[in-house]
């Protein structure tokens, strides 16, 4: 007996072997990311270098800045910003440029893809995160290094401090799943 690969929905018949064909052919492209690619990294620090006619390391302490202070955030925009010397940059610029270099990505994808980095300049510049306040309700003892940490799109990082991981799962399932 063959079995019915096809699928009758309200309007369509699905093909469900070509569904499947096309998932193993383009896993990688059918699933979205939340981390961006090193390539489109390095074309957003370039493009904001050029933008602002500066070095690397003042365009990624600037977008340190920004994210550290709030700037993966949906309603951050001019209002969140970071000055370096001459530079500033708020984070509705930075998401300009992010999306000018690929359509449809954000904030939060390029601070996870530098959340290691953007920790680095954060620890050496004392720009703790965003959330290091709140965590500090439930923590008063935590360091300036943990402090750091506190910010959103370290969640996930494996080098974020797990005391600060952990209330920062905890932090996002209070507001979120309730």
């Amino acid at each position: 007996m063959i079995k019915n690969t096809k699928i009758k929905m309200n309007i369509f018949e699905i093909d469900n072997n070509k569904i499947n064909d096309l998932k193993n052919k383009n896993s990688k492209n059918l699933r979205v990311t939340n981390v961006l690619d090193v390539e489109t990294v390095k074309s957003i620090v370039l493009k904001i270098q050029t933008n602002l006619k500066c070095e690397e390391t003042d365009a990624l302490v600037l977008i340190t800045g920004v994210l550290q202070r709030g700037g993966t955030n949906k309603g951050a925009g001019n209002a969140t910003a970071y000055t370096t010397g001459d530079f500033n940059m708020t984070a509705q610029s930075l998401q300009s440029v992010v999306t000018s270099v690929k359509k449809g990505a954000t904030n939060r994808q390029l601070a996870r893809a530098l959340s290691n980095e953007i920790a680095q300049i954060a620890l050496s510049l004392d720009i703790e995160g965003d959330l290091s306040n709140q965590m500090r309700y439930t923590y008063p003892d935590i360091t300036s290094a943990e402090a750091v940490w506190c910010s959103n799109f370290q969640t996930t990082n494996p080098n974020c401090p797990e005391r600060v991981r952990e209330w920062l799962v905890n932090n996002y399932k209070s507001r979120f799943n309730r």
